[in-house]
């Protein structure tokens, strides 16, 4: 509700942001400060774009597809699972093994990096991603002056 009268997809940018940088905290400090910090946070940015990912979705549906749509949005979520898995896989056993030293901070750098890709390369392609026809382009793209 506190986001409904901003646009969906810039709610989604700026939610992003927020979730990516939560895992800094852990890449800072082990310490259970740090995830109690990185779980408000992630938390915050969730409650920001999670549900205006749907309304971002039902915007762009045809009358009678809307089920269709819904699903298809899931699908990057569904996609992401595989490499994900593997990728924690790997990056516990070489950051935490068991029984060795361990480096989580530098493993969690590592997952920060990769998160923050996504909202970069949305600021990045902004003016493609926000266009809301062939006709119309968005004239600005700085990320805390977007208009649509």
């Amino acid at each position: 509700a506190a986001t409904s009268k901003i646009d969906p997809l810039v709610s989604i940018h700026f939610g992003t942001y927020i979730s990516a940088t939560s895992v800094f905290c852990l890449a800072l400090s082990n310490s259970v400060t740090a995830s109690a910090l990185f779980v408000v946070i992630l938390s915050i940015g969730e409650s920001i774009w999670s549900p205006r990912w749907y309304d971002y979705t039902m915007s762009m549906t045809t009358e009678g597809r809307e089920g269709t749509y819904m699903a298809l949005s899931s699908a990057p979520l569904f996609l992401a699972k595989m490499p994900v898995g593997f990728m924690s896989g790997w990056l516990l056993q070489k950051y935490c093994p068991e029984g060795g030293e361990s480096h989580p901070q530098a493993m969690w750098l590592i997952i920060g990096v990769t998160s923050i890709i996504s909202p970069i390369l949305l600021t990045f392609l902004w003016p493609y991603v926000s266009k809301k026809d062939d006709r119309q382009r968005p004239k600005r793209t700085i990320f805390f002056d977007m208009k649509l």
